[in-house]
């Protein structure tokens, strides 16, 4: 009997220690969507995973399901920290729960964490806040101009910023009215 491996990126959120040389980590991945995986002897000087993987960048992690829980069995660093990513990995924790995939919005906070730098961080923090209460279903896409969710989607981050400057008023707005009523 194999073991499968399941290789896929991942923005690590947060990690804690875990007995004397074990790690585990919050990660959120395409395929699997926000998991808890452990890593084994991590933490200590002769481990090469340890390098490899820190809490606020994107890695290329490889991953065995257990009965009950992931095992992180490789990693290799794909990105370093945007200068927003600790609102982006704050936010994510804050409003997913549990393993389902979310495809769509990953591709979002990927293509996002690329061209934020670009952005002004205050509107670029409301623009990330808007893109994920969209893409969990509080928010309406087309608060920010599109005429449907499909061409909400069709948008790229930059589209969406262009947008997000035509409309901020609006958008800040709506997002105080989601929140107040999800009780957020």
């Amino acid at each position: 009997m194999s073991i499968e491996k399941y290789v896929t990126k991942a923005l690590v959120i947060t990690s804690f220690d875990q007995s004397e040389n074990d790690r585990v980590y919050k990660m959120f991945t395409r395929e699997f969507g926000l998991i808890i995986a452990h890593a084994k002897s991590i933490r200590k000087l002769e481990s090469k995973l340890r390098a490899h993987i820190l809490p606020r960048t994107v890695s290329f992690v490889t991953l065995v399901k257990g009965k009950e829980v992931w095992r992180l069995v490789g990693a290799e660093e794909q990105k370093a920290s945007s200068t927003i990513i600790h609102e982006v990995t704050e936010l994510i924790s804050r409003f997913i729960h549990g393993e389902e995939p979310h495809k769509v919005l990953y591709d979002r906070v990927e293509e996002f964490l690329e061209k934020s730098d670009a952005y002004d961080k205050q509107k670029a923090r409301i623009l990330f806040y808007y893109i994920l209460l969209v893409e969990l279903g509080y928010a309406d896409a087309k608060v920010i101009g599109a005429k449907s969710i499909k061409e909400y989607r069709d948008w790229n981050i930059d589209d969406l910023y262009t947008h997000f400057l035509l409309s901020e008023k609006q958008i800040k707005e709506h997002i105080r009215n989601v929140v107040k009523d999800i009780q957020l």
